[in-house]
């Protein structure tokens, strides 16, 4: 199995347009349309699955994160897992952020051994992520739609490591 570790929030769901819109989960942030075409492509094109990384695991359960990509933001696949949350009781400082946030992805793939894996993310994940397991996805508005991002996830995970 390949795992596509993703965050939602400038990846996904960009800055431009985090005005939320009320539905039956709540309050949903929407999802960039471009953005979703890449990401569908990325998961046709390797075969991967979703786990969420993303906060957002903290408001919505594992069904409703499924039901908001697929039947919200038109993602072709529903994510099949979420990381284990480390936040509040080993990492409860803004300073440990990123590190938690790597620390949840490694506990979850060290549990699940997915032949091959990629984090994509807008925190800083490369001092406890290497290189080859993380794309960094800069807040410039643009998420996973940046120039050259499709192709580096998709090559990354087609990788068997």
């Amino acid at each position: 199995m390949k795992i596509l570790y993703t965050d939602i929030d400038y990846v996904l769901s960009l800055d431009s347009e985090m005005s939320k819109k009320n539905t039956r989960w709540g309050w949903v942030c929407p999802f960039n349309k471009k953005a979703v075409n890449i990401y569908n492509e990325i998961l046709r094109k390797t075969g991967a699955e979703i786990v969420i990384t993303s906060d957002w695991k903290l408001h919505w359960t594992l069904k409703e994160l499924q039901e908001i990509f697929t039947e919200f933001a038109g993602i072709n696949k529903a994510p099949i897992g979420i990381t284990p949350s480390s936040w509040g009781h080993i990492f409860t400082s803004l300073q440990q952020l990123e590190e938690c946030r790597a620390y949840e992805i490694l506990k979850h793939a060290e549990e699940f051994k997915p032949e091959a894996w990629v984090a994509i993310d807008d925190l800083k994940l490369t001092p406890w992520i290497k290189d080859e397991h993380f794309v960094y996805l800069t807040r410039s508005n643009e998420g996973i739609k940046q120039s050259g991002k499709k192709q580096e996830i998709i090559e990354k995970l087609n990788v068997i490591q």
